[in-house]
């Protein structure tokens, strides 16, 4: 994935996150579309289980990750 930079926005608002520190299933999704996707900076938005991924531009696209056990 290289050095791409992953920014977690939570309840308590952004922060920079490292890749090892998303679930298991968001890691792979974003491992994923990164390595498909030129982009600038991954915002994931947490709410509960549910994580939405935005690729920055040129990709602009989103992906919502339903985080399991």
């Amino acid at each position: 994935m290289g050095n791409k930079t992953i920014k977690l926005s939570d309840k308590s608002g952004y922060r920079d996150v490292a890749l090892d520190q998303l679930p298991r299933n968001v890691r792979a999704a974003v491992t994923d579309l990164s390595s498909k996707n030129p982009v600038a900076d991954i915002i994931v938005d947490q709410s509960g289980m549910l994580y939405r991924i935005h690729l920055s531009a040129p990709a602009n696209m989103y992906v919502d990750v339903l985080a399991v056990a």
